[in-house]
């Protein structure tokens, strides 16, 4: 044997980009795992800004004067 077998401690660098290597992560697999995390953060994103609109419209929210709101000042569309 001349080299460390697939997967050891003392496998050299470069051996995990073979389709057969044991660590090998496929373009498809990367692909699917990143639409993941960002659909998930996304989603918490989604999360976090209607909450803070519903609280904003109930007035909890400190800070935020909804009086100077510039869409206050504009006419209906219908």
């Amino acid at each position: 044997m001349t080299h460390a077998p697939l997967g050891s401690l003392n496998s050299v660098g470069g051996v995990a980009t073979e389709i057969n290597a044991v660590n090998y992560v496929s373009p498809r697999s990367w692909l699917a795992t990143s639409h993941f995390v960002l659909g998930f953060f996304l989603f918490v994103g989604y999360l976090w800004h209607a909450g803070r609109a519903r609280a904003a419209a109930a007035g909890f929210e400190k800070g935020i004067d909804r009086d100077l709101e510039p869409v206050l000042s504009m006419t209906p569309l219908s």
